[in-house]
């Protein structure tokens, strides 16, 4: 503890290092804590203490494995079952679908979702009328006070509603407020309305039951379990009742992310602790002899390293906790905005994963503590003590093997990457193989560093005479040093140009399903889709030569087995068309059969996933929907596709049953011969216009409806590039700070012999150079480990997809961090005096 004090900026420096990678850790252990808790309180159900749903959760072999893409309802008889139970007040239905007051035209709830319920069903919020009665006839309707507002409508007057994808007239009888915080729009109709508009009126969204007071809740949830036993419902209680009003909202993603912003932070975090404590032992290393010479034992040393070390983390992880949980605070709320996670998603602040991350960090640094300064410790003391003017370093038994074994592991992920996971599931076994790769190179630093600045020397000094000269024998004769500054550099370029290529590259290949689209014009519905007339409006329209309904939906494959295990899980994309205008429009390109045979109970499959499932045009598969139920279907036709881009087509009529909405999404058309896209725009505007909430698109926009997940995707991606490259970038200037600064007795020493501070500078900026095109080449090594099998796996090409100029912009940033890492703390040091400098060292 004593060394603290006359070491004080190595410590500082291992400081910055540990607590950073705690935050990081930390925040990602926060976000891996809420996504595994999932807690959702309820709100538009708060009032019912047990709430009966559908079962979510998509099972194999009695297990859940995933979670179905749309609502999963259920009978709305159960209702009478329960109501009869001792302790229960009332069992009250709840039917929900799209529907959104209008003004002017527009939509008045355009910032969040608007649905119609059953006026019966405000008693489960509760909502309470402020003016005005219930509806009790068809043609009624009680807004919320803020759809009220918004709409400019109050009791008598009459309100246009949009729903079922038309525009209807309804009076107002009531205006209602909420007794809790309301996340969506709510409009209540009567009972006979919402039979004529939900899409299943024989099934219910929930069932909210209200308890007697003094009712046992546990006793009570085991007698509903027994009335409800056989049926695909489940009960919910406390927190969980939230998942019945979000049925569709998936937490996998938020773990998955967290996971992966955890386990990455951690690899780069021991990797960027490693390089600043080598640097730091190497700058000890006759301290550490002294001490051997005296009498101290190897075992004796690497305690009081690893005691130094733990010390410093233990405070500075610590310290990081805090900032850690507001760090990962602030990455939950930048996933909510995505729609990752799902606003009133409570963030769990446990202490859990700040003890986890703590004792992670610790194990860490001492891991690192050990490794990096088993040369010091194993060193004999007479060579130590004679290795003053330069560095003679042996590679050792271990670091090679462990090198080989990274690499390996690479070549594993590759393996992994390339055969045994598709879509964008390959991003993850990518970057890791990329990680493992880099940990190989650091592994072989100081032999790389050698042998590269043993290349580079030589041109260096031919191009810059006596300061690019001394340059090159510094960089020679300290490539053990060197190799600890160039490791974060690498990490910089590699991890930074691995990501921004990779999502470059998915978002270029989304347009994959929509390539063979015949025209880019799209007309998209609200989210209460399109109604079923609309089609026809389209089609009558005289520059539209086809026109077809789109909808889309995951499902499995349920029979025959599934080779590719349902794309690991992930489920198969299910696109609904107009069968007799699909191949117009350009759905697909037929192999065998005619997607005009899409009616009724049939389905089209991709040629090459139909081969892997050993069926062709005749057989019959069994499709596991969305909301959980399952069809047969006949196969009558098979279509080209990409792989990793394969889907399920069937006809609208059969998609759409299985969907929330029961509609349409888009209609997607062809030009008639001799007009061209912006007549068809011009003449869809118009139609548009008599179509509340519908608006033309362009084939970018339809791929939403594909892969809708892909834009937040493209953000999450980006935050953790800020996330880790601000953990990197600091790590570079930590370790190129004690680097440098280890060395003012050097540059003391220059300028006693004669030597300018222009001089010492010019030299530094030489070594610089140097330093950064080391970093910089083994970073653009490392990226391409991650590069090669995504982009193999999702576009079918050796080399991803953007713009060179993001290459470059990072090599520029790491050079240009590199040169000011470098040359500001050199000139600091040559702020002092010589002669200071010398006795001072």
């Amino acid at each position: 503890m004593r060394t603290v004090r006359f070491r004080w900026r190595s410590f500082t420096a291992t400081f910055i290092a540990m607590f950073l990678a705690g935050a990081i850790m930390t925040a990602a252990g926060a976000m891996m804590e809420t996504g595994v808790r999932a807690v959702l309180p309820a709100q538009r159900l708060d009032a019912a203490e047990v709430v009966i749903a559908g079962n979510g959760d998509y099972e194999q072999a009695g297990s859940p494995v995933a979670q179905f893409s749309e609502r999963v309802r259920i009978d709305a008889a159960l209702a009478d079952k329960v109501r009869s139970l001792p302790g229960v007040a009332e069992a009250v239905v709840d039917r929900s679908f799209s529907a959104t007051a209008l003004k002017n035209g527009k939509p008045v709830a355009a910032e969040e979702k608007s649905f119609g319920h059953g006026w019966e069903s405000a008693r489960l919020m509760p909502y309470k009328l402020t003016s005005g009665q219930a509806p009790a006839r068809v043609g009624e309707i009680v807004l919320d006070s803020g759809a009220a507002e918004a709409a400019g409508a109050k009791v008598g007057s009459t309100v246009k509603v949009a729903l079922k994808g038309q525009t209807q007239e309804f009076t107002v009888t009531g205006v209602a407020e909420a007794t809790g915080k309301a996340v969506e729009s709510s409009l209540f109709f009567s009972a006979a309305d919402v039979r004529k508009f939900a899409e299943a009126p024989d099934l219910a969204d929930a069932i909210g039951v209200v308890a007697k007071p003094g009712t046992d809740v546990t006793a009570l949830v085991k007698l509903v379990d027994e009335a409800i036993a056989g049926s695909n419902a489940v009960t919910l209680t406390g927190d969980e009742r939230g998942k019945a009003e979000y049925a569709d909202v998936d937490m996998t993603d938020l773990v998955v992310i967290a996971g992966l912003l955890g386990a990455l932070a951690l690899m780069v975090g021991i990797l960027g602790v490693a390089s600043t404590l080598s640097l730091s032992f190497q700058q000890r290393h006759k301290e550490m002899a002294l001490l051997r010479a005296m009498g101290g034992t190897p075992g004796q040393l690497r305690r009081m390293i690893v005691g130094e070390t733990v010390s410093i983390s233990l405070i500075a992880t610590a310290l990081a906790a805090f900032p850690g949980l507001f760090a990962g605070k602030w990455l939950f709320d930048a996933l909510t905005a995505t729609g990752i996670a799902p606003e009133g998603f409570v963030f769990y602040k446990g202490w859990l994963p700040t003890a986890i991350a703590v004792g992670v960090a610790l194990i860490a640094s001492a891991s690192a503590a050990i490794v990096a300064g088993r040369r010091s410790t194993l060193t004999k003391p007479a060579e130590a003590l004679a290795d003053e003017g330069g560095e003679k370093y042996k590679l050792g038994k271990l670091r090679p093997v462990f090198a080989v074994i990274c690499f390996l592991l690479c070549a594993q992920l590759w393996f992994v990457a390339l055969n045994l996971v598709t879509g964008p599931l390959i991003a993850s076994p990518s970057t890791f193989a990329s990680i493992f790769f880099a940990v190989g190179l650091a592994l072989l630093g100081p032999s790389i560093a050698k042998a590269l600045t043993r290349v580079l020397g030589p041109l260096v000094r031919r191009m810059s005479g006596l300061a690019g000269y001394l340059a090159g024998l510094n960089a020679h004769a300290r490539a053990v040093r060197l190799a600890g500054v160039i490791t974060p550099i690498m990490l910089l370029t590699g991890i930074a140009t691995a990501n921004l290529y990779l999502v470059s590259t998915e978002s270029s290949v989304k347009g994959v399903y929509t390539e063979k689209l015949a025209s880019d014009v799209v007309l998209r519905g609200g989210p209460d889709g399109l109604s079923r007339d609309t089609l026809a409006q389209v089609r009558a329209l005289p520059e539209v030569g086809a026109a077809s309904e789109f909808v889309a939906s995951i499902g499995f494959i349920e029979s025959p087995k599934d080779p590719w295990g349902n794309k690991d899980l992930e489920g198969w994309q299910l696109l609904g068309y107009t069968p007799e205008d699909a191949a117009q429009v350009g759905a697909a390109k037929e192999v065998e059969g005619k997607l005009a045979d899409l009616k009724g109970d049939s389905v089209a499959l991709a040629a090459n996933f139909a081969k892997e499932l050993k069926a062709g045009v005749g057989d019959t598969v069994t499709v596991g929907f969305g909301d959980g139920g399952k069809e047969k279907l006949k196969i009558v036709a098979l279509v080209d596709s990409r792989p990793s881009f394969e889907s399920i087509m069937m006809s609208t009529d059969t998609l759409a049953n299985h969907t929330v909405e029961g509609l349409p999404s888009h209609i997607v058309v062809a030009p008639k011969a001799g007009v061209d896209e912006k007549q068809l725009a011009a003449a869809l505007g118009k139609l548009s216009k008599e179509l509340p909430g519908t608006e033309i698109v362009d084939r970018n926009r339809l791929t939403d409806a594909f892969a809708h997940h892909l834009g937040a995707q493209a953000l999450v991606s980006y935050l953790m590039i800020g996330t880790l490259l601000g953990y990197i970038t600091i790590s570079v200037m930590n370790s190129l700070w004690l680097a440098v600064r280890g060395r003012t007795r050097e540059f003391a020493l220059q300028r006693l012999t004669g030597a300018t501070r222009g001089q010492v500078m010019k030299m530094m900026a030489f070594e610089g150079g140097i330093t950064a095109v080391i970093g910089i080449f083994l970073g653009t090594l490392v990226a391409p480990m991650t590069l090669i099998p995504f982009s193999l796996g999702r576009a079918d090409s050796l080399t991803p997809s953007g713009p060179i100029w993001m290459y470059f912009a990072t090599i520029g940033f790491a050079g240009l961090l590199t040169m000011g890492a470098t040359l500001v703390p050199t000139w600091q040091a040559l702020k002092v005096r010589p002669i200071e400098a010398t006795l001072a060292a």
